[in-house]
């Protein structure tokens, strides 16, 4: 498939290796379309997910030296069947949003991508390590791919008529591109991509996938790491590019993977466009398709990283699903984190609600009471430096135990009521409650629950609030020394029990 680039905008010692990738014309490795980058005009409000709003993105960016900018990110990419066969290319208009340090000397060469979820225009990774980025000096580049109107919406299929329109009702003010336009109409109507339900199918029912999703990823990599001029990041040498994509859209960039684009799709020096994946809090497979849990092309010389939470890997032991060991060639590491929810309150999108105990009638059972919101973004934020330490200076990740399992059923500990194996985070090695999933308690929530430790429970466990208080501060010490927790961010890190619970 041809492919054209502008190649007066590449660095110079580029420009001669793209040349020569042209004339050998490799038919396992080709070069993507270059995209078109286009500030935004002013609309009088800020955008769509912009950290500077108050709300679950907000982050303080003239603290750190931030600056965001939103463009249009404009092109001609493949459309691809989940099969990964592409069947035609297309234009595309989207949007992308920019966060990076306005002190070129801040920028510490690496920029994270992330597409925002369907529900909201959530930024998962951004909400899970801001801080860190923020801190570090990383750029951050968050885009849209759902920008498209279905008659009948793929995301909202389900077993019954009632709950697809219990779907519909919940969700549907707030995915694609009416949500959008409704939004912003100035920003965001000139918003457009490639979308046909009768030719791109998932399993046995339409797509919820964008079909032009893997090649608008690539080329914004494309384009930001090849540092032209007039690029949205120009001023600034970008040397790495991270995808951290969590929740539904990061079954993207497995697909991605699957289907080898990692391999496929090159710069100009024919080295790789993505440096490290981080992908998360996703069952893939769950909306349709092929159940795996490795990519069947690993990418070669890069790290693949996938993080479960504790929902996410008991639908993986109920369902039977095996998991792949950690390897060091290919670079793969697998997480499933103990106390981590699927959804936290600190994770919703743009007018995105959800549905409390309370809601749905279940407000009186003890199981469904108490959601659990435990910093996760600790955990996060330290497997993400440790994948950065594994590209940059080839320090191999931890290897983690899986949870254990007995059969169909996760083994708990019978004295504590948590799960056994897995990453500990201090809140699980020193527990306070059991954590839960809705697979266990069938309460009906997208949030998980837990249920505290009585005081007598608590007492007779610790001792007193100072000897638990102790006990979480060693537990801390075991996360930083296992790679789980950053020294930086132990110090906010506080017992979830306080001394009133006991």
């Amino acid at each position: 498939m041809e492919r054209l680039i502008k190649i007066s905008i590449l660095r110079p010692s580029m420009q001669s290796a793209f040349l020569s990738l042209v004339l050998i014309s490799s038919a396992s490795a080709e070069v993507p379309r270059m995209p078109t980058a286009i500030a935004v005009p002013p609309s009088g409000q800020l955008p769509l997910s912009s950290a500077e709003r108050a709300g679950t993105e907000h982050s303080d960016l003239d603290r750190y030296g931030y600056v965001e900018e939103e463009f249009y990110l404009q092109g001609i990419a493949p459309a691809i069947t989940a099969a990964g066969k592409p069947l035609l290319e297309a234009p595309y208009t989207t949007r992308i949003l920019i966060r990076k340090p306005t002190d070129p000397a801040r920028f510490n060469g690496t920029v994270v991508i992330e597409p925002f979820s369907w529900f909201g225009e959530r930024a998962a990774g951004w909400i899970l390590t801001r801080d860190y980025l923020l801190r570090r000096g990383y750029a951050y580049v968050g885009y849209t791919l759902n920008i498209n109107q279905p008659p009948v919406d793929p995301k909202f299929l389900s077993d019954t008529p009632d709950a697809e329109a219990e779907q519909i009702a919940q969700y549907g003010r707030i995915v694609n591109f009416e949500f959008m336009r409704r939004f912003d109409y100035a920003r965001y109507a000139p918003l457009g991509a490639y979308y046909d339900p009768q030719r791109f199918i998932r399993g046995d029912t339409p797509d919820p996938f964008a079909p032009q999703s893997q090649g608008i990823g690539a080329q914004l990599a494309l384009l930001l790491k090849s540092n032209g001029p007039q690029g949205p990041l120009s001023g600034l040498d970008v040397q790495r590019v991270y995808v951290d994509s969590w929740a539904v859209t990061a079954q993207v960039w497995m697909d991605y993977l699957d289907q080898g684009r990692h391999q496929q799709w090159r710069m100009p020096d024919a080295s790789a466009l993505i440096d490290g994946y981080m992908t998360g809090r996703m069952a893939y497979g769950e909306v349709g398709g092929d159940v795996i849990r490795v990519p069947r092309q690993m990418p070669e010389g890069v790290p693949f990283v996938t993080v479960y939470s504790q929902s996410e890997l008991m639908h993986d032991v109920i369902e039977g699903i095996d998991l792949p060991p950690d390897t060091d060639s290919p670079q793969l590491r697998y997480y499933e984190v103990t106390g981590m929810p699927h959804l936290r309150l600190a994770d919703l999108g743009t007018e995105h609600t959800e549905h409390l105990a309370a809601d749905i009638g279940k407000g009186d059972d003890p199981q469904c009471r108490t959601l659990y919101d435990e910093p996760v973004e600790m955990v996060v934020s330290a497997l993400l430096d440790g994948m950065d330490k594994w590209v940059r200076e080839g320090k191999p990740m931890p290897k983690a135990p899986r949870v254990v399992r007995d059969g169909k059923v996760a083994a708990r500990d019978p004295a504590t009521g948590n799960l056994q194996g897995g990453v500990r985070p201090p809140w699980v090695q020193v527990p306070s409650a059991t954590y839960l999933t809705d697979q266990e308690t069938g309460c009906g929530l997208i949030y998980d629950t837990k249920v505290a430790y009585s005081q007598d429970a608590l007492r007779r466990r610790y001792g007193s609030f100072s000897h638990y208080q102790q006990a979480f501060e060693d537990a801390k010490g075991v996360s930083i020394e296992q790679g789980y927790l950053l020294p930086e961010d132990a110090a906010g890190l506080h017992t979830i029990a306080k001394p009133e619970d006991f």
